[in-house]
């Protein structure tokens, strides 16, 4: 029960902080834009000069992406360039972000001020962002250590089971893997969250020096996950069940779409699915956030309430 109050609490904090969703669909919509608009005019250019580009409504044509990077030879390594900046702009822009969403959603779950929301944003913002960009980094090494476990699971796994084929895709074997990589990934995930969580409520007088304040709410987080485990666990596969089936249902929306005929309504649902999905995504990542941040603050009072 408790897991799941934790989430509707969650989706209600986020819904009281709706401009948050707005922020969060503006950023990944703006990057979007600057990513991907270059290659969209130059596919338009190309394949619009080329008589088989139609063969897309087929299938692929390999031979349309031979000319596709003959014919734009000396503007891809440009693009290519731009793209790994602008990247790399947009990871940091949303690092700087984070403080501001993490910051926001832990007032409205402890129930403090609620006024000037903009102004206390981009505070937080500028606050946490130092330790946002130590934490992003961390859990780059975290991702780098599960990767190397996993590699070792493989070998390890295949030596006890088999290697099997490559083409059994839905044999045990196969399935064991994506079980076993889907989980670490989710366990990294929620420990940068928790992270995060237990560096925005961090006393301010915990420790004068900056490193000792990181390392102390890194063991404090560590030691929270391990003592309330499965809880934490259960609502990480709660929320990402809830996504899961919210993809489904897109994937149900699409294939009904392919019956309606290729007309100006189609191209309009079509645009309007794809805004309300992008809403959608914003939104759930903030309810991820929030619903995590109620539940640290429940089993945190109720250890407080233990004799």
């Amino acid at each position: 029960m408790l897991i799941f109050t934790s989430f509707v609490q969650g989706i209600k904090n986020v819904w009281l902080n709706k401009f948050l969703i707005g922020i969060m669909f503006l950023f990944k919509l703006g990057f979007s834009l600057i990513l991907l608009t270059p290659l969209y005019l130059m596919f338009s250019a190309s394949f619009g000069a080329n008589a088989k580009a139609s063969s897309l409504l087929r299938g692929f044509d390999f031979s349309l992406l031979i000319d596709f990077v003959y014919h734009w030879r000396h503007t891809l390594s440009i693009y290519f360039l731009m793209f790994f900046l602008a990247s790399f702009l947009a990871i940091m822009v949303f690092i700087f972000f984070s403080g501001g969403f993490w910051g926001i959603l832990r007032d409205e779950s402890k129930r403090k001020e609620r006024n000037l929301k903009m102004e206390r944003f981009f505070g937080y913002c500028a606050r946490y962002f130092w330790g946002m960009f130590k934490i992003a980094l961390l859990q780059v090494a975290f991702y780098l250590i599960v990767f190397f476990l996993f590699l070792f699971f493989l070998t390890l796994f295949d030596l006890l089971a088999g290697k099997g084929s490559w083409f059994e895709i839905t044999s045990w074997r196969t399935l064991v893997k994506i079980a076993v990589f889907v989980f670490l990934f989710f366990l990294v995930n929620m420990i940068g969250d928790y992270l995060r969580i237990f560096y925005i409520s961090q006393d301010k007088e915990f420790a004068q020096n900056f490193k000792e304040r990181f390392s102390g709410f890194v063991k404090k987080a560590l030691r929270f996950l391990l003592t309330n485990f499965f809880k934490t666990l259960s609502l990480y596969y709660l929320l990402s069940l809830v996504l899961v089936l919210a993809i489904l249902t897109y994937v149900g929306a699409n294939k009904v779409m392919e019956g309606i005929p290729r007309t100006s309504l189609y191209i309009l649902l079509v645009f309007l699915i794809q805004q309300i999905l992008s809403l959608f995504r914003a939104f759930y990542r903030l309810v991820y956030y929030s619903s995590q941040i109620v539940l640290v603050d429940k089993l945190l009072t109720e250890e407080e309430r233990l004799p």
